[in-house]
């Protein structure tokens, strides 16, 4: 379970986000929504410890890691697929994997159960990655951040920009991640219909706070609209 209780997040003097409150259970498709500039990256940078500073506390399953600082949070099994992918282009596909088991509590090395759910990612294993596409970038990210062993998976917005043949397979396994893998998922999210089929539950930022949460059926039209639309 990770909780996060009346978090709030700096860049400098600016507090970005204003008593937070959130629990994720273990297990749990959490899907963060809103309009941009809100706060949803910030809230996942925030988790992450990559804000310069940070109040409240964050307790990942019974532990609070407030203190920790960003290694050690993804050695306690948070990883992150942030928006714009962080692949490393003069790093192979097979060096950008690498370093995903570094934060991993008993590395495997490249696991061959990674490497199926991205069949295309064995045909580049020595391609530099600054050579893939967006959605073969994409895909990479999040193999990367699997071989952490990761119990949470924060993913911010990762279908943006991918060609649409790719979509529909990336959104496929972070489904398949939490259902079967019980990997518990922090999703932020601009398609609603893709957070509607996937989720178990919604919290919408407006302003640097939750302003509606619960279960993702009460997901309505008319919260969307209020706090979506342009």
């Amino acid at each position: 379970m990770l909780e996060l209780a009346d978090l709030d997040a700096f860049y400098g003097n600016s507090r970005t986000l204003q008593g937070i409150n959130l629990t994720v259970a273990s297990g749990e498709f959490l899907s963060v929504l809103g309009r941009n500039g809100v706060g949803k990256t910030t809230l996942m940078r925030s988790i992450l410890g990559l804000m310069d500073r940070i109040t409240g506390r964050l307790v990942l399953d019974g532990t609070d890691i407030s203190a920790l600082r960003t290694h050690q949070r993804a050695k306690a099994g948070i990883a992150y697929v942030p928006q714009g992918r962080g692949v490393l282009p003069r790093f192979t596909v097979r060096e950008n994997l690498t370093l995903g088991t570094f934060a991993a509590k008993s590395p495997n090395g490249i696991e061959e159960w990674v490497i199926e759910l991205f069949p295309m990612l064995r045909d580049f294993l020595n391609r530099h990655g600054g050579n893939l596409s967006g959605g073969q970038q994409q895909q990479l990210a999040i193999a990367r951040a699997l071989l952490a062993q990761p119990k949470v998976m924060l993913l911010d917005e990762p279908t943006e920009g991918i060609q649409p043949n790719i979509v529909e397979q990336i959104e496929d396994v972070i489904t398949r991640l939490n259902r079967e893998r019980g990997i518990t998922v922090i999703l932020v999210e601009q398609n609603v219909a893709f957070a509607r089929r996937a989720s178990h539950r919604f919290a919408l930022l407006e302003k640097g706070r939750v302003v509606a949460r619960g279960a993702i059926a009460e997901l309505t039209d008319e919260l969307v609209q209020r706090h979506m639309a342009v």
